[in-house]
């Protein structure tokens, strides 16, 4: 196995536009010199995530994290090193030998290896079985009548199972697959008397899963026609690569459309999401459950701040339509949802009526979050009856006291007048109370979210002993031959355990590489957070005509602070000797303190 060679990385590297690479997982906004979105490594609703095109650096302002473009791929990614520089290169299209060291992988990344190649193959397999056999005629025809074309089932890569307990499973033995991986993958099932495995999926159509990059985690199989005792469909279960929670189907695919086109369109199932791509509507995703997650809505939010809603229009899909929307409007974003009429499902009405009805009159006349509540609070309800519209008022207000803008909250009352009967000024009176109650309720439930003090710690200013730590790795990072003096006349300079690591690993650097090079340095360290303070020394600012004197101050320094923590030991010490009635192991602890302060009286 062969190494990348330097040269080719800094191809890579420099070749890279870290913009357009951040950008397709931020949507990233010019202001000044820079580009700034919400960061992609902790949650935040006001963007502090800056990327520099002059500097081809990121840097959050919040969580302190920093990089170039090889380790945004490397965080963003969870990749070690090797992958990033490998995806990078296709990217760019710059050839990488076929036999390059990947690197060394944990057992854990070894399984996970294998579950990746395992699911690739498998949908090989079925994609082969689908198109080439037989066996997979029908499923086929089906999927014609469907809308399908072959260009669109190659595409989507989408297979047939057979109607055989173990025609995957001994084609994975054969291959050489670790079968009880193969069962943590959810691929095959083990039998009862521990005597083998059999397949989990059996005569369905196959739909592969992809995650955000477009490897298949998973599967989901569909029945032919439906039987009382076969679900209609069947997905895979969660796995060390498959999390529902974290999934959102064609996301991989949608990610640049929707930046695109301004705003993304969210289904509730991924057969929605394959009708409207396959007609052309390619900013559309697919939740894998039945609710959306904060991770999925930060992926999205990322990438647009433009929501439409689009699920089922019979009971199931109004609900479905009220939570999500729920959960979406609680994380600031603008919000619309689209309701199908007859209690249709989108990939239905698109067959019955047509890809342009759809734009046009779904997706084009979507309702407000206001007029969505109000529609899902009248639907059920008679408003000739009076308990009816008591309770269509409750239900209206509860909602939406205390969310509406003024001019939203004339627009409902006035809304609710009409359809009611009772006059806006009582309308008023409810509102306030319910305003009221809405208020008392936010403060009770309010709470304080995980990254907040993430970011009042990384806003906290350095102590002095830590600004010394950090000029001094910059001018390290910057200047070899400053780190051979340091290295020759100092020991143990740095007081923090994170910046000696960093430092026993820069004196590793230095003998390989001989030359400075903080970007090529900070790709070679795998802990993140020992990045993040490499980085945010070798941007620091430093003045290069006082560098001497710059690296001067932050030794006497850090010596006067080593001297100050052997001090303060040496008086604990002593203390505990005088309990003991060590006496004169007392008197030679407080000989050596003297020394010590006259040491330091004397830098």
């Amino acid at each position: 196995m062969s190494k990348i060679p330097e040269q080719t990385i800094e191809e890579i590297r420099s070749k890279t536009d870290i913009v357009d690479l951040i950008g397709e997982h931020v949507r990233l906004t010019k202001r000044g010199k820079n580009w700034f979105g919400l960061c992609p490594f902790h949650g935040e609703s006001t963007p502090s995530f800056s990327v520099s095109e002059d500097k081809q650096l990121f840097h959050c302002f919040g969580c302190g994290a920093s990089g170039n473009a090889i380790t945004f791929v490397m965080d963003i990614d969870n990749r070690p090193f090797t992958e990033a520089v490998v995806q990078l290169a296709e990217r760019l299209d710059i050839p990488i030998d076929a036999s390059i060291e990947m690197g060394s992988t944990s057992e854990k990344d070894v399984a996970h290896k294998q579950m990746y190649e395992a699911h690739e193959f498998a949908a090989n397999f079925y994609n082969h079985l689908l198109l080439n056999t037989v066996e997979g005629e029908k499923a086929y025809q089906y999927l014609e009548q469907r809308g399908f074309t072959r260009e669109n089932i190659e595409k989507y890569s989408i297979g047939w199972a057979l109607d055989d307990w173990e025609a995957l499973s001994s084609l994975l033995q054969r291959q050489g697959f670790d079968m009880n991986e193969m069962e943590q993958a959810g691929l095959v099932i083990r039998r009862d008397n521990g005597t083998g495995f059999f397949d989990r999926f059996r005569g369905r159509v196959i739909f592969p899963l992809y995650d955000d990059h477009g490897t298949i985690v998973g599967f989901s199989g569909r029945v032919l026609e439906k039987t009382e005792k076969d679900a209609k469909y069947l997905n895979s279960p969660e796995t060390p690569i498959f999390e529902k929670g974290r999934l959102l189907y064609n996301f991989h695919r949608a990610r640049l459309n929707a930046r695109k086109k301004g705003n993304v369109i969210v289904f509730e199932g991924f057969m929605d999401t394959l009708s409207a791509d396959r007609n052309g509507i390619e900013n559309t995703v697919a939740v894998m459950g039945t609710a959306l997650s904060d991770t999925q809505l930060i992926k999205l939010k990322r990438i647009t701040n433009d929501l439409i809603i689009c699920c089922d229009g019979d009971n199931a899909g109004w609900e479905a339509s009220k939570r999500f929307a729920e959960l979406v409007m609680h994380k600031g974003f603008s919000l619309k949802i689209a309701v199908l009429p007859n209690k249709m499902d989108p990939d239905d009405y698109i067959s019955e009526n047509g890809i342009e009805a759809f734009r046009e009159k779904i997706l084009g006349r979507p309702h407000t979050y206001m007029s969505f509540i109000m529609a899902y609070a009248r639907r059920s309800k008679n408003l000739s009856h009076e308990n009816d519209v008591l309770q269509y008022i409750h239900e209206v207000m509860e909602e939406l006291a205390g969310v509406l803008a003024p001019v939203e909250k004339d627009m409902m009352l006035r809304q609710l007048s009409m359809d009611t009967n009772v006059s806006v000024d009582a309308l008023e009176q409810q509102y306030a109370k319910a305003a009221g109650k809405a208020v008392k309720k936010s403060q009770s439930d309010s709470f304080t979210e995980p990254v907040i003090p993430i970011i009042q710690q990384r806003k906290q200013s350095l102590s002095a002993t830590g600004r010394a730590e950090r000029l001094l790795l910059s001018h390290l990072l910057n200047d070899g031959t400053l780190f051979d003096t340091i290295q020759n006349h100092h020991e143990d300079l740095f007081v923090h355990d994170d910046y000696a690591t960093i430092y026993i690993h820069l004196a590793g650097f230095y003998e390989q590489y001989g030359a400075p090079d903080f970007h090529r340095f900070a790709e070679t360290i795998e802990d993140r957070e020992l990045r993040k303070i490499v980085l945010e020394a070798a941007v620091m600012e430093r003045d290069p005509e006082r560098a001497e004197q710059e690296v001067e101050d932050c030794v006497l320094h850090l010596k006067k602070h080593r001297i100050q923590q052997l001090i303060t030991e040496k008086m604990h010490e002593a203390k505990d000797a005088e309990k003991m009635n060590d006496l004169p192991a007392a008197l030679q602890l407080a000989r050596e303190i003297i020394q010590l302060r006259k040491s330091l009286s004397a830098m």
